[in-house]
This record gives C-alpha cells, sequence and structure tokens, in this order.
C-alpha cells in the first residue's frame, strides 16, 4: 500500500513546517505549504539571512551526521520554533534543511507551569516558616510579610479595650516600632477597609498618619490592607506599605491569607488568656508581675543584656496641682515613649507608681546606647504635642555580657537613675 498523498495531508495538518535553502547563498530553494503560510509564497528564491531571521543562529552542521535539534525566537512572527537541522548534497550542490515545529502555545503553557510551580514553592516555604512559629508572637510574622511581599513597612493593628495597638516593622532598618492610640470612630475604620483599595496615609485617622508616615515615608505613600478580621470581638488588621517592586498580585492568594489569620488568631487567642494578668491597665505595658517571671528565668542566661532603668519626674506635683487625670497623662505619655522602641527582644515594664523598665536582651553596648538615643527622641517628639503635659523621665542605663548578676546590674541601673533624676531636677524641686 502507497501512503506518500496521507502522509502529505498529515504533515500539512501539523504545526510544523519545512524549508531547504542553499548552504552557500542561504537561497531559499524549497518549502512546503506550511512554511510558505509563516513567511510567504516568495520565500522560494529569496535570501534567509533576510527572510529568515533565525538563520544565523543556526548550530554548525556538517554534512551526513545526525539532525541538530535546537530552539529559537521569531521576534517578527512571535513565535517559539522547536528546529531540527541537517546538510545534504543534492546535484553536487550542498543543502540545508530545517523541519521547524511551532512551540509558541507549549512554551506559553510551559510559562505558565513554571509559575505555578514557583508559587507553589513559594507558598510551601512561607506555609512551613510561619507553622514553625506559630507558637511566637506576631514581632516574627512581621518580617516574614515584608519579604514574601517586598515591602519595607508592615502594620500590624490590633485593638485592645479602649484602644489600638500598631506594630511598625520597617524591613530596611530591620527596627520595630510600637504606638498606641484611643480607639475613636475614624481610627475604628482601618478594621473596615478594602483589601482591593489603595490608600494614602491623608485616607486614614488623623491619629495614625504620623505612625504611617514615620522615618520619613511620604503622605502620598501608598497603602493595603492585605487581612482583617475579629477574635471573638476583638478587631486586627495588617497593613503593607507599596513599593514599586511590592507584590500586590500575591495578597490576593487565598491560601496565603488563610495561613496569616491563622498564626494571628492564634497569637491573639493565646494572648488573650494572660494579657490581663501581665499587662499594666493603665499603660499597656507588661507588669511587675510578668518582670519577676522573666527575671526568674529567661534573663539569667543571656549573652548579653542591658537594663534601663526609669522614674518619671513630678508625677506627685502633676497630682497635686492638676488631679490625678493629667498626672494618668504623664504615665501614659512615658510609657509611650518607652512602648515605642519595645519589640520581641525588647520588653517594656511598669513596675509601679512613676518607675518603669526596659529589659533588652542579647544587645551590644553600642546597640543600648542607640536605642536610648531612639527612646529620647520618642519623648522629646511626644513632648512636641500640644497637651499640657511635660514629660520629663530620669534614665539609668547598664550593659553587661554574661556571666553577669541581675540583680547587681539592676541596683547599678537604679543608683544610675537616681543620679540622672538630681541632675534633670529644677532647683528648688524635690526629688522623688
Amino acid at each position: 500500500m502507497e501512503f506518500q498523498e496521507e502522509i502529505l495531508r498529515f504533515l500539512d495538518s501539523c504545526n510544523s513546517g519545512l524549508v531547504v535553502c542553499s548552504a552557500g547563498s542561504s537561497e531559499g530553494l524549497f518549502a512546503d505549504p506550511t512554511f510558505r503560510g509563516w513567511y510567504g509564497e516568495d520565500i522560494v528564491g529569496s535570501f534567509g539571512d533576510d527572510s529568515l531571521p533565525w538563520l544565523v543562529d543556526c548550530p554548525e552542521l556538517k554534512a551526513g551526521e545526525a539532525p541538530v535539534e535546537w530552539e529559537c525566537i521569531d521576534s517578527d512572527q512571535k513565535k517559539y520554533y522547536k528546529i531540527e537541522s541537517a546538510l545534504f548534497e543534492k546535484d553536487g550542490k550542498v543543502c540545508s534543511a530545517h523541519h521547524l515545529v511551532d512551540i509558541t502555545e507549549y512554551m506559553g503553557l510551559n510559562r505558565d507551569v513554571t509559575k505555578y510551580m514557583n508559587f507553589f514553592r513559594k507558598l510551601s516555604g512561607f506555609q512551613s516558616a510561619v507553622l514553625e512559629k506559630l507558637s511566637t508572637s506576631y514581632y516574627e510574622l512581621l518580617p516574614m510579610l515584608a519579604s514574601y511581599y517586598a515591602t519595607n513597612r508592615v502594620f500590624y493593628m490590633i485593638q485592645h479595650q479602649s484602644n489600638v495597638d500598631v506594630v511598625t516593622y520597617a524591613k530596611v532598618e530591620n527596627q520595630y516600632s510600637n504606638d498606641r492610640v484611643l480607639m475613636t470612630a475614624d481610627v475604628q475604620k482601618v478594621f473596615d477597609d478594602d483589601c482591593e483599595k489603595e490608600l494614602s496615609a491623608s485616607d486614614f485617622a488623623a491619629e495614625l498618619g504620623p505612625i504611617l508616615t514615620a522615618g520619613g515615608a511620604a503622605m502620598d505613600r501608598k497603602y493595603r490592607c492585605l487581612c482583617h478580621g475579629d477574635v471573638n470581638g476583638q478587631r486586627y488588621a495588617v497593613y503593607l506599605g507599596v513599593w514599586p517592586n511590592t507584590d500586590v498580585a500575591s495578597m490576593k492568594e487565598a491560601m496565603i491569607l488563610s495561613v496569616i489569620r491563622l498564626y494571628i488568631e492564634n497569637g491573639i487567642m493565646r494572648e488573650n488568656l494572660i494579657y490581663e494578668k501581665e499587662h499594666d491597665q493603665l499603660t499597656g505595658l507588661y507588669n511587675k508581675g510578668k518582670y519577676l517571671e522573666m527575671a526568674a528565668t529567661e534573663y539569667q542566661n543571656l549573652d548579653s543584656i542591658a537594663i534601663f532603668n526609669f522614674d518619671v519626674n513630678n508625677l506627685k506635683k502633676m497630682n497635686d496641682n492638676y488631679g490625678h487625670e493629667m498626672g494618668d497623662k504623664l504615665l501614659i505619655k512615658a510609657a509611650d515613649s518607652i512602648r515605642k522602641i519595645t519589640s520581641n527582644t525588647m520588653h517594656g515594664y511598669r513596675m509601679g507608681g512613676d518607675e518603669y523598665l526596659l529589659v533588652a536582651c542579647n544587645i551590644t553596648k553600642e546597640e543600648a546606647n542607640v536605642l536610648k538615643d531612639r527612646w529620647e527622641q520618642e519623648l522629646a517628639r511626644l513632648n512636641t504635642l500640644d497637651d499640657g503635659v511635660e514629660c520629663v523621665v530620669a534614665l539609668g542605663l547598664v550593659h553587661a555580657d554574661k556571666p553577669y548578676n541581675l540583680s547587681e546590674i539592676s541596683k547599678q541601673a537604679d543608683d544610675l537613675m537616681y543620679e540622672d533624676k538630681k541632675k534633670k531636677k529644677k532647683p528648688g524641686e524635690e526629688i522623688r
């Protein structure tokens, strides 16, 4: 049986074409119907260097050897070809034959497959990292979000009774910042924002503007809500700063968002079990009981430690002359300056009355001094607020590498704080 006609019809129906050129001049000598459909009926007789731009990339061919398989892109045709090329002799003339298979659609599918494989690899890595740290604080989550979404600012907002605590993570500086604002009707809107919408700092409540623009961020910097929700009525939200390379498309990935919500809501439920026991009601800092627990365990065996001993000046005078409400404002302002520099390794405590403590874990002496400067700048900034409360805080700072005696360095920090208190008292003021 002869099948030449059927074979030719079959080859014509395939998405492939054949061209034969003169090996010496690249002149087109033959082209099948499919190839002529791609490059025109006049391809025979024209010269390949002009008509077939991919021909210049053909690998070296040798007569009598097996065909060489290679791939190329014809940008003019917007085609991706797999090509088999070979040399042969015909009537004493050396010719090159090129069989092209259009794999453009396959390559597009391949790119999609690669894209999804990369996505699932990225997703799997993120899920594993998050789940490994599921029992730790949200401080561990924020750097992971900054890296995954390629942003320099992540904001975690959490309701605590009548306040909203805002934790900011700056990726470039690798630095946390903490703020507390009153839960007003405008502030509450952060828990209802559309995750599809980009917002400027001016679109947020006025109380949140200085937090979003801290560190020199422009007022027109864009932000997007990654997710929000509530756990037993306690509301939370995560916002990302939008940079030119921020992966906005990934912010819609449902599987990732489910993992993030699991982490956050698990943390909120865990924290709620012990929050009131561990925190000071007025300021939101940790209380003395929490410090004593940490001092008996974690703070005994660090590689290094820094103790910041704070004492607020003039609390009695403020209470006596202006009432306890103004005295509370003084205490809250002092606490806010300390809260600003807290993180998962820097813990702020209200020890009672006008006494505060900050313990920085595994920190160098130079880093402790930088932290002290940050605190002084934050207190100075808070004192620019027109609220009628000038907050003066004495500080004693001691840094120690292991082995150290926690009681001894705490006493040293207390002594230095008392010396600083005397320096900051105005003539005639009582040292209390």
